[in-house]
C-alpha cells in the first residue's frame, strides 16, 4: 500500500510513460505526413538522399522525446520529495521512498543516455545531408526543414499549455483555498515542474527553430 508520499515520488515515471505514449501515438502520422507530403516520389530526386534524410529525421525525432522524457523524468522525481513526511508501509522494502526515488532518477538517466546520442547523431547526419544539395527546394532540405517545423509546433503547444497550468498554481500559492488546489506544498512542486518543463521544451524549440531554414 503506497501513501500519498510515495505515490508522489514515483509520479516522474508516470510522466515518462505518458510522454513516450503520446510520442508513439503521433509517430505514425508524423512518418505519414513526411513520406506522403514532404518526400513525394513523384517529384524528382537527382542527389538521392531524401530516403537517407527522412530515416536520419524520423529518428532523431523518436529519441528526442525518449531524451526529453527523461530529463523531465529526473527533475519531477527529486521534486516529489518536497514536503514529504514519514508515513507508514506496509511492504517488502526497507526504504520505500528513497528506493522509489532511486528507480525514477535511474529510469530518467538511462533515457538521457540512451536518447541524447542517437538523437545528435541523426540530427547532425540529416543536416549534413540538407546542406549538401544548392537547391534551396531540394527534397533533403524539405525535410529536413519540416522536422524542425514539427518540432517546433510541438514545443509551442506545451508552451502555451505549462505557461497555463503554472500560472495556475501560483495563484493556488497565493490563495490555495480559493482555487482549491490543495496546498501550498503541493502548488509548489507544481510550480516547479512547469518550470522544468518550460525550461526543457523552450531549450529544444531554440535548437530546431533554426533548422528551418537549413543553408
Amino acid at each position: 500500500m503506497l501513501s500519498g508520499m510515495q505515490f508522489g515520488a514515483v509520479v516522474g515515471t508516470y510522466v515518462t510513460a505518458l510522454i513516450l505514449f503520446s510520442v508513439l501515438a503521433s509517430v505514425g502520422s508524423i512518418v505519414t505526413y513526411i513520406i506522403i507530403v514532404v518526400a513525394n516520389r513523384a517529384e524528382p530526386d537527382p542527389t538521392g538522399r531524401r530516403t537517407s534524410a527522412i530515416l536520419h529525421v524520423g529518428s532523431a525525432f523518436v529519441t528526442l522525446w525518449i531524451q526529453v522524457a527523461g530529463v523531465i523524468t529526473i527533475f519531477v522525481t527529486l521534486f516529489a520529495l518536497i514536503g514529504t513526511r514519514d508515513y507508514a508501509y506496509i511492504g517488502p522494502e526497507l526504504h520505500p521512498l528513497g528506493d522509489a526515488t532511486v528507480r525514477g532518477v535511474t529510469l530518467g538517466v538511462l533515457l538521457v543516455l540512451v536518447g541524447t546520442p542517437i538523437t545528435r547523431r541523426n540530427r547532425r547526419k540529416a543536416v549534413e545531408l540538407a546542406e549538401y544539395d544548392e537547391d534551396p527546394s531540394s527534397p533533403a532540405r524539405r525535410v529536413v526543414g519540416s522536422y524542425a517545423a514539427v518540432v517546433s509546433f510541438i514545443c509551442m503547444f506545451v508552451l502555451v499549455v505549462a505557461s497555463l497550468v503554472g500560472l495556475w498554481a501560483v495563484l493556488g500559492l497565493i490563495a490555495p483555498g480559493v482555487y482549491q488546489t490543495g496546498s501550498r506544498v503541493a502548488d509548489l512542486r507544481a510550480l516547479l515542474d512547469v518550470t522544468t518543463i518550460l525550461a526543457v521544451f523552450g531549450w529544444v524549440s531554440s535548437t530546431h527553430r533554426h533548422l528551418a531554414r537549413v543553408r
